[in-house]
């Protein structure tokens, strides 16, 4: 073949393939009416949005408690963070005795934390990220 040949190829082969990439960008999906809608993601044909929490379902008494806590105690605050879980570990609790005492005296933040643990700690990024 000559290379005239393969470019008139290529520029085909091109051509024939842009329909299916502009239908691509035809298809943007729009975030519903009246959000605060804080960006999307789409995977195949699930689209997800992001909104900003709210303040509506946040004690902020527990809050506030829960702050003093963990700035007195920041890496059990920042294991919570990323292990939720360990809050139900009675190895865990057995090794940080003031958690398992600040739980004792406010079981209702144990619950709500254990319910919504987002609402209580944000996860600091890792180094590198």
């Amino acid at each position: 073949m000559t290379r005239s040949s393969i470019a008139i190829f290529s520029i085909i082969g091109a051509l024939a393939l842009a329909p299916a990439v502009f239908a691509q960008d035809s298809d943007t999906v729009q975030p519903p009416a009246n959000s605060d809608n804080l960006g999307h993601v789409t995977q195949g044909n699930k689209t997800i949005f992001f909104k900003s929490a709210g303040q509506q379902n946040i004690d902020a008494n527990q809050l506030r408690t829960w702050n003093e806590f963990s700035e007195g105690h920041p890496k059990v605050a920042k294991a919570l963070a990323y292990k939720p879980s360990l809050m139900k570990s009675d190895a865990y609790l057995a090794k940080h005795p003031e958690l398992g005492a600040f739980f004792q005296a406010h079981p209702d933040i144990q619950q709500a934390m254990a319910e919504n643990p987002g609402n209580f700690e944000a996860i600091p990024p890792r180094p590198g990220e």
